[in-house]
C-alpha cells in the first residue's frame, strides 16, 4: 500500500488526502508554525504529543479525539467541507498525518516560529514524497 496508504489507512480518496495535507500546512501556518501549534496542544494539556514528534523522533500517536480537542469541532467541520471528507475522516487523517509532518519539519530538533521558508520547503518535500509530483 505504500507509506501514505499505511499512514492513512481508512481515508479513501487520493484527492481528499492531498487536499487534507494542504489544509494541515495551512493549519500549521495559521497557528504560527510548529511552535504555535505546540502551544495550542500545551493549552489543552497535550503538549507532550507534539513535543514527542519533534527532532525526527519516533512518531508519537495523536488520536482523532485529541485533534478535535485542540483545534475544535468547528475547525474540523470547516476542513471537512473544504476537502470533501467527513468530519471523522478529517480528524482521523490529521491525527495520522500531523505526527509525521511535525517530525519531518523538526528533523534538526527545533521548531520554527511563525512562517519559515525552510519549513514550507520541508513541507512541500514531504508532500512530494507522499503524493508524487
Amino acid at each position: 500500500m505504500g507509506l501514505f496508504g499505511d499512514l492513512l489507512g481508512g481515508l479513501e480518496a487520493q484527492a481528499g488526502h492531498a487536499a487534507l495535507y494542504e489544509q494541515i500546512g495551512s493549519l500549521i501556518a495559521q497557528s504560527g508554525g510548529v511552535n504555535g501549534l505546540l502551544q495550542q496542544f500545551q493549552q489543552q494539556g497535550l503538549g507532550h504529543l507534539v513535543a514527542g514528534n519533534t527532532g525526527g523522533a519516533t512518531v508519537t500517536p495523536i488520536s482523532a479525539d485529541q485533534i478535535i480537542q485542540v483545534i475544535g469541532p468547528d475547525k474540523v467541520a470547516a476542513l471537512a467541507a473544504k476537502v470533501g471528507l467527513t468530519e471523522p475522516q478529517v480528524a482521523d487523517g490529521i491525527s495520522r498525518m500531523l505526527p509525521l509532518v511535525i517530525s519531518h519539519l523538526t528533523a534538526n530538533g527545533t521548531a520554527s516560529t511563525g512562517t519559515n521558508p525552510l519549513e514550507a520547503e520541508a513541507f512541500n518535500l514531504l508532500k512530494s514524497k507522499l503524493f508524487g509530483g
